[in-house]
């Protein structure tokens, strides 16, 4: 990650607070783990290329007889990235009466939010998805009530959507599924829910990784939305996602960043703290991705 720094502050102090600007913004990039990453410095459009299989080579070769080659065959997703950023302008009064707490506090929350940002973007992407399934038999979204929950049959029939289409799997062989922690409180209920305590010496842990349940390794993300109302009787309705690999795409012409620019004012009491990046999210094999719209008994629904 390249940093644009242009400002009065200490360079001991600047290493400091960049740290505390870079474990803020990663501990909030849940989504960029499931993600493929394709980064073209500076482009306007990058195209992520999705390659049909080859037809299975069930006929025997001949001796002596070269093989005949396939061609590759792709399709692309476009995506076009769009810039992002945010900004805070600490004075120095306010970090000189915090004890320098101002300008840690705003590497901090400039992070958090960098990170908290790029995760909603993604997430409320995915959110748009068309492979939709309603939890428990629910006839559309404003049909569902507080018991339409997910149920164990859901998540079967995700993970069979997402296995005959013959959708490769994650690291330790699982699917992976997003939800919001409302979601989550139901999914640990079910019967045969493992928590990661359980398994952790025997997998690379992801972010907010919390358990497996039916074929998927479940993360946990606040930033997945809350559908106010979407329901009937003014339930609340979430769109919990579930992943196979290059279902879901970032393509970046110019990475997240820490800025930090000023003083611009003629005393030198003023320096502005943010974040930048080009970027977009998108859908790039959509066999690879489905959605369950659900109620939670953890949410609102009255």
């Amino acid at each position: 990650m390249a940093d644009t720094l242009a400002a009065n502050v200490d360079d001991s102090q600047l290493t400091l607070l960049k740290q505390s600007f870079l474990v803020a913004g990663t501990d909030q990039l849940i989504l960029d783990q499931v993600t493929t990453i394709k980064e073209q410095f500076k482009a306007k459009a990058i195209d992520m290329p999705i390659f049909s299989k080859l037809a299975k080579a069930t006929t025997a070769l001949t001796d002596g007889t070269d093989v005949t080659p396939v061609a590759l065959v792709d399709t692309k997703k476009t995506l076009t990235p769009v810039e992002q950023g945010n900004v805070v302008t600490v004075t120095e009064l306010a970090n000189l009466v915090t004890n320098g707490i101002a300008n840690l506090a705003a590497f901090e929350l400039i992070g958090t939010n960098m990170g908290e940002t790029g995760n909603a973007i993604g997430l409320q992407v995915g959110e748009a998805g068309t492979n939709i399934l309603l939890a428990n038999g629910a006839s559309a979204e404003s049909a569902i009530v507080a018991t339409d929950v997910i149920q164990a049959a859901d998540l079967a029939y995700i993970f069979n959507r997402l296995s005959r289409a013959n959708v490769r799997k994650f690291p330790g062989e699982k699917y992976i599924a997003i939800a919001h922690p409302d979601v989550l409180e139901e999914i640990k209920l079910l019967t045969g829910f493992t928590d990661i305590q359980k398994y952790a010496d025997a997998n690379i842990i992801l972010r907010n990784e919390i358990g497996y349940y039916k074929g998927f390794r479940w993360l946990e993300s606040a930033g997945v939305t809350i559908n106010t109302d979407a329901g009937a009787g003014a339930c609340d309705t979430y769109h919990t996602q579930f992943f196979g690999v290059n279902g879901f795409g970032k393509a970046i012409s110019e990475p997240e960043q820490l800025r930090v620019t000023g003083p611009f004012d003629r005393l030198g009491r003023e320096i502005n703290v943010g974040w930048y990046g080009v970027y977009q999210y998108g859908i790039i094999d959509t066999d690879a991705h489905w959605i369950i719209t659900s109620a939670s008994s953890f949410g609102s629904n009255t």
